[in-house]
């Protein structure tokens, strides 16, 4: 107890014994002293408190308008989890749902496939000459019965290859609209003794050899078209545009094939066949 209030505790003591001519029992001056140490104890606890808001408002007069305590961290952050087993995408993964694949090309014609070798188109013969097509050439039946190459891209120029079995790559080369009697000609390599082998029109004879012709793929041309070789055995339809022979069939020998065709379908064969 500090000493003034010890004093003071005396001095009341001794007023009170003056007044009463006896001193208090111990336990009346214990429930005194009591009784101001909770008063005591009280008065501080309210200037705590008062001394507390006064810092508090200090403190917010301080911080700059809109300022606000940071929030406070999740608990425990921590990254998803992962289900077992399975592995975390990498970096620039294309989504499953994401599509992969480019649009699938177009069909490529196999050897003795393609529609216009079916028997159930029918075509022009346009002509190549070292790769490169040659304008305002087309294989056509000249009025002499002779086929040539020639500017007619009319119904002398339209022919149907025809398989001459299923599967088989013998073909018989029908014309498209020319008939005789209602039955088209057919082409036919012609011996002409010491002069080239020519072409020219016939009755259709499955059982003639000449008249079977096979078409031998021999790469695209520059447009992506299919180019054949045509040739009756081992003779191959040949054709010169500076030259004077016209269309014939020749044997190569050791030299390259100069002449090959794209085959134009000009749609469905209206002839039976």
């Amino acid at each position: 107890m500090p000493e003034h209030d010890l004093d003071r505790g005396l001095a009341a003591l001794a007023r009170h014994a003056g007044h009463t001519g006896r001193l208090s029992p111990a336990a009346d001056l214990r429930a005194r002293a009591d009784r101001r140490r909770k008063r005591r104890y009280a008065a501080t606890g309210a200037l705590g408190a008062v001394a507390a808001v006064a810092l508090g408002v200090g403190i917010a007069a301080a911080q700059p308008d809109g300022a606000g305590p940071a929030p406070a961290p999740p608990a425990g952050s921590a990254s998803p989890p992962v289900s077992r087993g399975a592995s975390p995408a990498p970096s620039g993964a294309t989504s499953p749902t994401s599509p992969t694949s480019t649009p699938p090309t177009s069909r490529q014609p196999s050897k003795q496939d393609p529609a216009v070798l079916s028997g159930k188109r029918q075509v022009f013969l346009f002509v190549l000459h070292k790769g490169e097509e040659v304008p305002e050439s087309v294989v056509a039946v000249t009025a002499s019965g002779r086929v040539g190459i020639t500017a007619d891209y009319g119904d002398r120029a339209l022919f149907v290859p025809v398989p001459i079995a299923p599967g088989s790559s013998d073909h018989l080369i029908k014309t498209g609209k020319l008939t005789a009697g209602g039955e088209p000609y057919c082409l036919r390599v012609r011996n002409n003794g010491s002069n080239p082998l020519t072409v020219v029109t016939a009755a259709c004879d499955v059982r003639d050899a000449a008249q079977r012709f096979v078409f031998d793929e021999r790469g695209r041309d520059n447009q992506q078209r299919m180019t054949y070789g045509v040739r009756n055995g081992d003779a191959y339809l040949q054709w010169n545009p500076t030259g004077t022979s016209g269309l014939i069939a020749e044997e190569l020998g050791d030299g390259p094939l100069d002449t090959t065709f794209v085959l134009i379908d000009r749609g469905a064969a209206t002839l039976p066949f």
